[in-house]
């Protein structure tokens, strides 16, 4: 129900004419290849060559938009491909997956999936899973900063684990590959990564590594399935209590939290329910 008072701005035949143009525009840039004759809904009001000629200067610019985006955003992928078989499937992204936002910095959503489905990069199925590693690295280089203090690491300190829910900070990712993704993305740090160091990469088996950003630096590591379980518990906004019970017995809760503290990890401490005590269970 439309509430009292609100005005209606009618859509008339301006606006879907409008929106016809700019899609039938959005159809003709991202095409894989330029169409030879432009469709009647751009509403030309200049010459069809003039107006080709155009496009074609934009087309232009979007290949390089594409690579340079991507570049920026997959380093390791387009270390393991090389710069001209990288630029190539990065302009097929381009156009198959057009950019949703307007900032050119996420013109690589989805480009795992790409890769993925992408018939000359069959005998190449960890690129995908590289590819998902380099954009989480690149994610949380625009994330919110950890916002823990004084007082949640006092709440941590006096209240019961059952009455506390430990956040992580926003620029974490926890991800689990098929691939040893960590141990190529270390092979390719290099300008020159080594044969037999990409061989025992490739040897290894799947990895599940956490993505962190403090400042200007991305830190990442391998975690166990112990420490997985953890984090996996901690993101779904389990208790601490019971992101205990869910880490193994042997796991050191104090020394997480203390280098979870030092590199940024933890995003703040709050109760279940503000009536909690801050009684602490006795071990």
């Amino acid at each position: 129900m439309k509430p009292q008072g609100e005005a209606t701005v009618p859509l008339g035949p301006e606006w879907a004419r409008e929106a016809r143009r700019q899609q039938a525009l959005l159809r003709v840039l991202f095409a894989a290849t330029a169409p030879d004759k432009l469709p009647r809904a751009l509403g030309l009001r200049r010459s069809e060559v003039q107006v080709k000629a155009g496009l074609a200067a934009y087309r232009a610019n979007a290949a390089a938009h594409a690579d340079t985006a991507l570049a920026a955003a997959y380093p390791t992928v387009r270390a393991m491909l090389g710069s001209d078989a990288f630029g190539a499937v990065a302009m097929r992204h381009w156009h198959r997956r057009p950019p949703r936002r307007g900032d050119l910095a996420w013109a690589g959503e989805g480009f795992a999936s790409t890769l993925a489905a992408e018939p000359t990069l069959r005998d190449w199925p960890w690129l995908a899973d590289c590819a998902r590693l380099d954009w989480a690295r690149w994610e949380v280089q625009f994330d919110a900063p950890a916002a823990f203090g004084a007082a949640h690491l006092n709440l941590l300190r006096d209240a019961d684990p059952a009455a506390l829910i430990l956040h992580l900070a926003p620029a974490t990712r926890l991800v689990a590959f098929r691939w040893p993704a960590h141990a190529l993305w270390q092979a390719h740090a290099s300008a020159e990564p080594q044969a037999a160091e990409l061989r025992a990469a490739l040897n290894g088996g799947p990895q599940t590594v956490w993505v962190w950003c403090i400042g200007w630096t991305v830190g990442q590591r391998c975690v166990d399935a112990g420490e997985a379980r953890w984090l996996r518990a901690l993101s779904a906004r389990k208790t601490l209590a019971a992101a205990m019970d869910a880490a193994p017995a042997d796991f050191d809760v104090a020394a997480w939290l203390q280098t979870a503290v030092t590199h940024g990890w933890l995003g703040g401490v709050s109760l279940v329910d503000a009536r909690a005590t801050t009684t602490k269970r006795r071990a």
